[in-house]
């Protein structure tokens, strides 16, 4: 009985360490661009008919430690009210920590739920969406 209960104590302690051990965050991490894609999905009356266009990452700032902050900007077609409706801009901000982890904000689709005005929105994409000439 005691060799038994010593048995599974062993088991229990590597079991334990080998837990400690093991890198979660490193596993089946789903990609950037298909978070980004699936928020923006999130926003539209009918997402499984969502198509993007000129689907682009455009980086803003990365620290010395490796952190990243930039936006992720394109074009998605979706339906409003059962009608087809035209390619609609997005934004999304994104930000990627060195160890992995992601955080996505809140998407802002040009005209839907008026979220931001048109004028603000515009300014926006032309200071984070169109090419930077250096």
């Amino acid at each position: 009985m005691l060799l038994r209960s010593l048995i599974l104590l062993l088991v229990a302690g590597c079991a334990y360490i080998a837990g400690l051990m093991t890198d979660l965050s490193s596993s089946a991490k789903v990609n950037t661009e298909s978070k980004v894609k699936n928020v923006v999905k999130d926003f539209l009356d009918y997402p499984e008919a969502a198509t993007y266009k000129n689907f682009e990452y455009h980086m803003l700032t990365k620290n010395s430690r490796g952190d990243e902050t930039g936006y992720y900007c394109g074009e998605v077609f979706g339906f409003e009210d059962e009608l087809s409706n035209s390619y609609r801009r997005f934004i999304v901000r994104v930000y990627q920590n060195v160890e992995g982890n992601t955080s996505i904000s809140i998407p802002l689709i040009e005209q839907i739920d008026d979220i931001i005005p048109p004028e603000q929105f515009t300014a926006i994409w032309e200071r984070y969406c169109e090419d930077r000439k250096l």
